[in-house]
């Protein structure tokens, strides 16, 4: 392959098949987040997450594999903001789900790509009521289980964190898997999260963004599943 084509698939990767209601949602929210940090600077780094995580969350709506370059620089500045905060579960989550994901998940897009509207995107699935019976079972009790582990930790906000963390690794496993049914479960994550991180504007922002793109990539997901 040279470099023509190279070009040419990044170009058709990262610029085709956008909706305008798209562009001007990801630049709104882009342009928030950076005035957010001018106007009261807690930190770059949650800066950088708040963005990286804005972009990577839009494009796994549109179902581009793309999203997983922009997920690694999130997950790795996100890791220092929850760090900071002592949000122990969030940590873990980011060391040892959001990270790795970023690597598996690509290798298994890759293999599960359709052609839609002008780029390529991923194939999407529908989880069965025996899926979601045996996903709630395992939430609940992970959840319950993590929240002790905090606890004993010393970690802050130990219910809310224990929660997000459980929910994220869910959700997280469904979109390796591209079951539309992760939308609804970052949905879920994405309200606890506004409260979890109700003191840190550049989260605030971020997690209020992700909530609108999840109702988002939810339809999106659906159509992308009709069009098989």
């Amino acid at each position: 392959m040279n470099y023509q084509d190279i070009t040419a698939q990044i170009k058709q990767e990262f610029f085709s098949g956008w909706k305008p209601f798209e562009v001007v949602w990801l630049t709104l929210f882009m342009a928030i987040q950076i005035g957010v940090y001018v106007y009261t600077p807690d930190s770059v780094l949650g800066m950088i997450a708040g963005i990286s995580g804005i972009i990577c969350n839009v494009f796994i709506s549109k179902g581009k594999i793309s999203n997983y370059f922009f997920g690694l620089i999130f997950a790795y500045s996100y890791f220092y903001v929850a760090l900071g905060a002592n949000f122990l579960g969030e940590m873990n989550t980011t060391l040892y789900v959001y990270i790795p994901a970023q690597f598996i998940g690509y290798f298994l897009w890759k293999q599960n790509l359709q052609s839609s509207e002008g780029t390529k995107s991923v194939i999407a699935k529908s989880l069965t009521l025996k899926g979601w019976t045996i996903l709630l079972i395992l939430m609940t009790v992970g959840t319950i289980l993590f929240v002790q582990i905090l606890n004993m930790a010393g970690g802050s906000s130990t219910s809310l964190d224990g929660l997000t963390t459980i929910i994220v690794v869910a959700a997280q496993t469904l979109m390796l898997l591209r079951y539309r049914e992760q939308w609804l479960l970052w949905i879920v994550l994405n309200v606890v999260s506004i409260l979890l991180w109700a003191d840190n504007p550049s989260m605030y922002i971020m997690y209020s963004a992700y909530l609108l793109n999840s109702l988002y990539g939810y339809y999106n997901w659906t159509k992308l599943k009709t069009d098989q």
